[in-house]
């Protein structure tokens, strides 16, 4: 399986945030394509959250040991999370390409001893994902749709900028009507009072000063 070059930034950005080397950053690569690519989302949030949880268990095991009070409760939460773990998984290698499929079932959900010693590793690696969404940073999916509404406010922006100068155009061509109209009214039918004249002239006044500053917006070049 050919790894999105996005996919691929995102492990070398969560190597530096975790200080260290993944275990399997093809195979973490490879899962994370699956997920995009099916959808399942929120199996894969559900997967990072029991790493987080087996990592952390299995710490607290080893440092109090067996037959300390708790131990044997806490090993049965430990199996049972590693089996749904194991579960999720599997929803996801049931949609890969058979070759990555048979890879990954045979390095990590076959649980024998090196198998299971590699889930674990696997689930550290996950862990670390999971700590970064914890942190607010965004995982690849959510950079996906990100782009897309961006994209998305793009033409709307473009769409209301559009509306906006169609609306300029109107006007202006109204406020050119109305004075070319009066100016001629003035000359057919002059003002017989000083007053009247003040009046008139303020009103084409007016007129002219909208027409140029609706001809000024529509030259001000876009940000």
């Amino acid at each position: 399986m050919n790894i999105r070059p996005d996919i691929e930034e995102f492990i070398g950005q969560l190597e530096i945030y975790a200080k260290r080397e993944l275990n399997y950053p093809l195979e973490v690569g490879e899962i994370l394509q699956i997920v995009m690519q099916t959808g399942l989302i929120r199996e894969f949030e559900n997967l990072i959250f029991q790493a987080k949880f087996l990592v952390r268990t299995q710490e607290i095991m080893k440092r109090i040991g067996p037959g300390t009070n708790g131990f044997e409760k806490l090993s049965a939460e430990f199996q049972l999370n590693v089996k749904k773990s194991i579960d999720f998984l599997n929803m996801f290698l049931e949609r890969a390409p058979s070759e990555v499929a048979r890879k990954l079932t045979e390095m990590f959900t076959i649980m024998e001893t090196d198998s299971f010693h590699q889930f674990m590793k696997l689930s550290s690696d996950l862990s670390y994902i999971k700590n970064w969404q914890v942190d607010g940073k965004p995982l690849p999916y959510e950079i996906k749709s990100d782009g897309k509404l961006a994209v998305q406010n793009t033409g709307e922006s473009k769409m209301r900028e559009e509306k906006i100068h169609l609306i300029l155009v109107q006007i202006n061509k109204s406020a050119i009507l109305c004075a070319s109209l009066f100016l001629l009214f003035l000359f057919i039918d002059s003002p017989v009072t000083i007053l009247g004249w003040i009046l008139s002239l303020g009103i084409e006044s007016f007129l002219v000063y909208i027409v140029l500053q609706i001809y000024s917006l529509q030259r001000t070049p876009k940000s």
